[in-house]
């Protein structure tokens, strides 16, 4: 079992035919916003056979879920369901188990689905990995409706990225 990289999961996702676009911090960062993100934000194809392939590729980098349960909870639609409904849950969160360990946060409830989110991906590159990205009008959508005052930073910067500004300056 070994540390996370960031690259490393998102090559293995990509070997495994997993299909996913990143959101989130690390997205707008890939974008051109110097932030910075520790969270992996992904939302995924929720069909079982590509909740099986992700499944495996987390097992692999010794990730388990934030709360005890199983990770193939994952798998559950009506457990998800239900925790949407009862405990409000937007994501799964899968962490190392390590003090400090990476998180990654499947959204389970995405603001826009990933269906829109993967037509409107662009194919980005990570340390010579290609990686989908969120669209920034889609990252926008998102961003907006979370609203918190980091969304509200990334918002800001997404614009100026969309005017063709330096969202760094």
């Amino acid at each position: 079992m070994k540390h996370m990289k960031t690259a490393e999961l998102l090559e293995s996702l990509f070997d495994e035919q997993v299909q996913y676009v990143l959101v989130g911090g690390l997205a707008v960062q890939l974008h051109g916003f110097l932030r910075s993100t520790f969270d992996i934000d992904l939302v995924l194809a929720m069909d079982d056979a590509n909740l099986v392939r992700f499944i495996t590729v987390a097992k692999g980098f010794g990730l388990v879920p934030a709360i005890p349960v199983a990770i193939d909870s994952l798998r559950n639609d009506a457990q998800i369901e239900q925790w949407y409904r009862e405990k409000g849950m937007l994501a799964f969160s899968l962490r190392e188990p390590q003090v400090g360990g990476s998180v990654v946060d499947v959204l389970v409830r995405p603001d826009v689905p990933f269906e829109t989110l993967n037509a409107n991906a662009i194919a980005g590159d990570l340390f010579g990995r290609k990686v989908r990205i969120a669209s920034i009008e889609d990252l926008l959508v998102m961003k907006r409706i979370s609203n918190r005052p980091k969304d509200q930073i990334d918002i800001m910067a997404l614009e100026k990225i969309l005017r063709g500004e330096d969202p760094n300056a």
